[in-house]
């Protein structure tokens, strides 16, 4: 008496969603440069007009569509080639999608996050307003070629002086532009042949908020550097310090 033996559905692998996830890759691909070919052809034979840019939205229209067929056909196939059979198809199918989704999503935060993000973009640039004070015992001529300058990450801005006199005496008071959103900016004083003063500043990435429109409270410089060698720590006793404010335009 022969018994048949009834072959268990092929269930999903590590291997065949790894598979199924570059074929999807590759379908993406493919759907994309078929798309693109097909949206043009039919831009062409259906005459859609090249003002305001409306057979290149076609195109991409067509190149989205076709993409969006293409690569579940592609996944569904690879996963079939693994010998992947019954539900199971469907669930990888499902699985893969999302996974090739969250790829993307993830890929353009960490694009997203590594580009320069514009404090104002519709708007001036806001002014960080600043006040320097001598130590005490030392005129205001100590600064008389000092350059203030802003640095960050992704760029490095100088300061300008106010050619007017200051409201509060002892001080010299100046500006430097803000562009971007930044994590950290230094202020940095630098002295001609002298130690340069940098100041930490505490603002956050987005200063734009009226309480960073007051003037903050005195500082003092968080290291001291001359030029080409490495910042440390000042000694203590009397030096430099600096204040500071936002000013901009209300969006």
């Amino acid at each position: 008496m022969i018994i048949p033996v009834q072959l268990a559905p092929k269930k999903l692998s590590i291997s065949a969603i790894l598979f199924g996830i570059l074929g999807g890759i590759i379908g993406i691909g493919a759907g994309l440069f078929l798309g693109f070919a097909l949206g043009a052809a039919l831009a062409a034979a259906l005459h859609v007009p090249s003002r305001e840019g409306e057979a290149g939205y076609f195109t991409v229209a067509i190149a989205l569509i076709v993409t969006c067929i293409v690569t579940p056909v592609c996944i569904f196939v690879t996963l079939y080639w693994r010998d992947v059979r019954s539900i199971w198809l469907f669930i990888g199918l499902v699985m893969i999608c999302v996974s090739i989704a969250a790829i993307g999503v993830s890929g353009f935060g960490i694009w997203y996050a590594a580009q320069p993000h514009v404090l104002n973009l519709n708007g001036p640039r806001p002014l960080l307003e600043f006040e320097v004070k001598p130590p005490t015992g030392q005129s205001l001529e100590t600064l008389a070629d000092v350059e203030p300058e802003l640095d960050t990450d992704r760029n490095t801005m100088p300061g300008y002086w106010h050619t007017e006199a200051p409201e509060n005496p002892g001080v010299r008071a100046g500006y430097i532009e803000l562009y971007f959103r930044m994590s950290q900016r230094l202020f940095v004083l630098k002295f001609p042949g002298r130690e340069d003063r940098i100041f930490n500043l505490r603002l956050p990435a987005n200063p734009m908020k009226a309480k960073y429109r007051a003037w903050s409270d005195w500082r003092n410089a968080d290291f001291v550097a001359k030029a080409g060698e490495r910042p440390s720590r000042p000694s203590g006793g009397s030096d430099y310090q600096i204040r500071y404010k936002l000013d901009y335009q209300d969006r």
